[in-house]
């Protein structure tokens, strides 16, 4: 009797057992072009639609501006990007919802090999701009992968202040042009340490300086449409859960240098 009680108030209550994770269903979803050029989308996706039984469709993939133009066209049921206006303006106009970092990639300082400010090898991104300003060396200052905020957010720290005669302002987006004008000006700027310890950026007496620094990280974000379905829920969830934060920390770790290819978040 005590035990048909206890159902009989549950159901009193309205309480339900959790429900089971939808399955069976197709996500589409718009990704930036980095984390599929590294296969680090395709081998998630596997995971999860192994775990959950559910099909990811990559609908949209590139550039930032490319994959957020297509998801703004409708039709796609979650998006991943840097962190930036254009993600967190997706919300603001109604178009998606729940804005949550689920992993991040870096930045690396990267110089003339003569290195005029002797930064090589410094593991404190702080002081290594500081050294670069006191020596005034030139500086490369772009948006490439948000550099120019990374950098605003070093200065600050270090409570510096560029010397405008060293500073040259980039007005362009493309990595390789990026890189290509650093070098002919002899000048350190910042790139993504993906693409150059994979070999996609490189340039002619360009060399590595500084890495490993964890204020050289920017977080992606990951949203999903205001009509997505439940199961482009439990996707997004799934990339912020315990098991795959834990996966990103060693996906191709020790594949190019000490450090994974992308960064876990704190999801508490």
């Amino acid at each position: 009797m005590r035990g048909l009680l206890v159902v009989a108030l549950v159901a009193c209550r309205g309480d339900a057992p959790p429900a089971a994770p939808p399955a069976g269903q197709t996500i589409k979803v718009a990704v930036i072009g980095g984390m599929i050029e590294t296969g680090f989308w395709q081998a998630l996706a596997e995971r999860y639609q192994t775990a959950r039984g559910n099909r990811i469709e990559v609908v949209a993939s590139g550039p930032k501006q490319v994959v957020v133009e297509a998801f703004r066209k409708g039709g796609i049921d979650l998006i991943t990007v840097h962190a930036c206006d254009a993600m967190i303006n997706l919300v603001a106009d109604g178009l998606a919802r729940d804005p949550e970092p689920w992993a991040r990639n870096d930045l690396v300082i990267v110089g003339q090999g003569a290195d005029p400010a002797g930064i090589r090898g410094e593991r404190d991104a702080v002081a290594a701009i500081g050294r670069i300003v006191a020596a005034r060396a030139p500086l490369l200052v772009h948006a490439s992968l948000g550099a120019d905020g990374v950098l605003h957010d070093l200065l600050e720290a270090g409570h510096i202040a560029l010397d405008p005669t060293a500073t040259v302002m980039f007005i362009d987006e493309s990595q390789h042009r990026v890189l290509e004008r650093a070098a002919q000006l002899s000048a350190y700027t910042m790139i993504g340490r993906i693409p150059w310890v994979t070999g996609k950026l490189k340039a002619s007496g360009v060399e590595l300086m500084v890495r490993g620094d964890p204020r050289l990280r920017r977080p992606f974000l990951v949203e999903v449409s205001s009509s997505a379905s439940l199961a482009a829920h439990d996707l997004a969830a799934y990339l912020r859960s315990t098991e795959t934060q834990q996966w990103i920390a060693m996906f191709k770790r020790g594949t190019f240098d000490d450090q994974p290819l992308f960064f876990p978040v704190s999801t508490l």
